[in-house]
């Protein structure tokens, strides 16, 4: 029990690769039997006259994802700056994102002919799972450290600018309310604010 699972901690990168393959076979063969299950479970519940609830469709309100920000800084999971920025769009809704907008020079960048190992040492040199792809002062998309992994995985040889994802461009005076709903309309999780 132990050999396997040491090895996994010590090469997570290379046990993530070989696993999830097989992961992904047990929730497809899996999955059809679980559905059933659910709607099951589902229909006994409706019989005691009550509606089934999702235990993933939980609302939290503005306190409390303020304190959940405040103890993952505490904890050290994200950056005093960070919890900073995403503590004021949430406190502060009609700011314009203009005031939470990171300076260019700031902005963790690659180039868009940078291939999968330049992409995951800058990716590691700063912290960060998601990098803008430029190419000179445009930019291109974002490109995520996880799909660098699995193509390299793949023995794949491709640029950051294949594997770059479009982001959702924002007016600097657009409010942060604005700016997370469209975010969450194109399930981005960066966006490039536009100064003109």
């Amino acid at each position: 029990e132990m050999a396997p699972k040491s090895w996994a901690i010590a090469h997570p990168e290379r046990s993530a690769m070989l696993l999830s393959p097989a992961f992904r076979a047990v929730v497809k063969v899996v999955r059809p039997l679980i559905r059933v299950l659910n709607a099951i479970s589902n229909a006994l519940v409706r019989l005691c006259r009550v509606t089934p609830r999702d235990e993933l469709t939980s609302v939290h309100n503005r306190d409390q994802l303020t304190h959940l920000i405040e103890e993952s800084e505490r904890l050290g999971l994200i950056s005093k700056g960070d919890s900073g920025l995403v503590t004021r769009s949430l406190t502060e809704p009609q700011t314009p994102v203009a005031a939470f907008q990171i300076p260019a020079e700031r902005i963790v960048t690659v180039s868009a002919d940078a291939d999968l190992d330049r992409i995951l040492a800058v990716a590691t040199a700063a912290d960060r799972t998601r990098l803008l792809v430029r190419d000179g002062q445009d930019v291109l998309g974002s490109v995520h450290a996880r799909d660098a992994l699995v193509a390299r995985a793949g023995g794949r040889d491709v640029s950051a600018r294949a594997l770059a994802r479009p982001v959702p461009e924002l007016a600097p005076d657009e409010t942060a309310a604005h700016a997370v709903e469209r975010l969450r309309e194109r399930r981005a999780t960066i966006a490039v604010v536009r100064d003109e």
